[in-house]
């Protein structure tokens, strides 16, 4: 059985957003299933490789090939998948059903044979997670995040990535306002890591929130790595990436200036701070096209160049 965890530096473009993507540029509400002859459909995908394209671009820029990964749904980015796979990209899928509160199978009880057609490098998932939170709720999330964590671990080449949101949950949290951010998150944090790695979820990759300094993103990481698994595996490898929230370019700088040189954070995971702008122009105006993909491209480059220059690499 193979060890846990993924230590090479990987700088990956998120653009699995499903249900947000189509209410935030297309105006979509509800929910509206995929057909390929509706008129929002074509606009949707080709702007998914809108962004996939700026990811390439980047590598043209000078962004290092080998630590380039893509996170995109299947549902408008399956021609993405398969064109990353053969340029050798890591490719991670999502199979969480799009905004939910409860973490639940995008694909019911048929995930596991749709990621044995994708063949993805990393499966990934979105959870809330909060140790406060009712023990049933918890459980029953915990229950189903371990099938992912065995199958992953089953599979060999597969890799298994969680992002773990801990949203203030509890009236003092709540008001605490920014001083949760600031102060408590990443103590709910390391909390909801223990609890469910004592369940038996065990990720290769934590994709998480940024955190205020490096003294919390040391023991975010070192609890990520602590211990070993119900099987004797160690979690000495097990890397951490940070996500951006969607936050202005300078936040998320800050955040990757903070996690870089910090052994465990291995790069990040940032999404709408690098496309948001660029999509929006580009459906207002398509002869945009080609000034999107250079936009995207040296947002994504600028944050690698930020994380780069931090780590000392």
């Amino acid at each position: 059985m193979r060890q846990i965890g993924y230590d090479k530096p990987l700088f990956v473009q998120p653009f699995d957003h499903r249900g947000s993507f189509k209410k935030k540029f297309f105006r979509i509400e509800g929910d509206w299933a995929v057909d390929a002859g509706n008129d929002q459909y074509t606009p949707i995908v080709a702007t998914k490789t809108l962004v996939y394209r700026g990811l390439l671009r980047a590598i043209e820029l000078g962004v290092p090939a080998e630590h380039v990964g893509i996170l995109v749904d299947s549902e408008f980015g399956s021609h993405i998948q398969a064109h990353a796979r053969a340029a050798g990209i890591p490719v991670a899928c999502c199979i969480e059903k799009s905004g939910q509160d409860v973490f639940d199978f995008e694909y019911g009880s048929g995930w596991q044979d749709h990621l044995r057609f994708i063949r993805p490098d990393l499966v990934k998932v979105l959870v809330r997670y909060h140790p406060a939170d009712d023990a049933p709720t918890n459980r029953e999330q915990a229950t189903r995040l371990r099938q992912v964590s065995d199958f992953a671990h089953a599979r060999g080449g597969l890799r298994f990535m969680f992002e773990l949101l801990v949203p203030a949950l509890t009236d003092d949290e709540k008001a605490a306002g920014e001083r949760y951010d600031k102060e408590l998150r990443h103590r709910r944090m390391i909390e909801a890591i223990e609890e469910l790695q004592a369940f038996g979820v065990e990720p290769d990759v934590w994709k998480l929130e940024g955190l205020e300094s490096a003294e919390q993103a040391a023991a975010v990481a070192e609890a990520a790595r602590r211990g070993r698994s119900a099987d004797g595996r160690g979690r000495g490898k097990v890397g951490c990436i940070l996500l951006g929230r969607g936050s202005d370019a300078a936040q998320v700088h800050a955040w990757l200036r903070t996690a870089a040189p910090v052994p465990g954070w291995i790069g990040f995971a940032v999404g709408r701070t690098n496309f948001a702008a660029a999509v929006q122009s580009y459906i207002a105006d398509r002869s945009r096209e080609a000034a999107a993909v250079e936009e995207i491209a040296r947002n994504y480059k600028g944050c690698v160049d930020v994380w780069l220059e931090a780590a000392g690499s």
